[in-house]
């Protein structure tokens, strides 16, 4: 049972529920508890069952639509965090036409990838809904983002409590934090950021203003 929202902590009489789904009216998120099958090691297995790296041409491609946005402040030598990059990270493979060195963090595959103090870009792509706790997961992003750098999201965007239920995106039992623009735009405000862009359908990109 959450007491508070997981990520702006509103208590919990700002939310609204529908079957294993909470909605917090406070900042859009709907988020649910993660099923005792998919913590720690179980967790670990399933994401390895996902054919993602830079072999599949395919996930290349679809993880250029996080790097399209800001390609032209892709500029050479500046530093790059793929954050949750799972076991196969592809960012860095893109990131190498570019110039620009790209660390690699996953807490399951690569929990000693963070190698700088701060970056000029983060990716956070396709792992924000799996964020247990996103209010400590984007304390630590936006703490290593440098004032004036770029972080470029990728997690579908939520269609409401009302058709949670017949959303793809939730058949993966993972996908614990859903997000709106509402979501982003509490986000943006609370950590001083500017949207410098949306698809309003997958891909969200801030820039970091103080």
């Amino acid at each position: 049972m959450f007491y508070s929202c997981p990520l702006c902590l509103s208590p919990n009489q700002n939310f609204a529920f529908k079957g294993e789904f909470t909605h917090c009216l406070v900042c859009d998120l709907i988020f649910r508890a993660p099923k005792a099958s998919f913590t720690g090691l179980g967790e670990k297995k399933h994401y390895l069952l996902h054919q993602n790296g830079p072999q599949h041409d395919g996930y290349v491609s679809f993880l250029k639509r996080a790097i399209d946005p800001i390609e032209t402040h892709l500029l050479p030598n500046l530093q790059a965090l793929d954050f949750g990059c799972g076991p196969g990270p592809a960012i860095n493979y893109i990131l190498q036409s570019y110039q620009i060195s790209c660390d690699n963090y996953d807490p399951f595959f690569f929990p000693e990838g963070i190698k700088e103090k701060s970056y000029d870009f983060i990716f956070a792509t396709e792992c924000v809904e799996h964020f247990f706790h996103p209010n400590q997961e984007f304390e630590k992003i936006l703490g290593l983002l440098k004032v004036g750098g770029y972080l470029s999201m990728m997690t579908e965007i939520h269609p409401g409590l009302n058709k949670i239920n017949d959303w793809y995106y939730i058949k993966d039992a993972t996908h614990v934090s859903l997000y709106s623009e509402k979501t982003f735009m509490w986000i943006a405000l609370k950590y001083k950021l500017k949207l410098e862009y949306t698809d309003q359908k997958r891909v969200v990109v801030f820039r970091k203003t103080g």
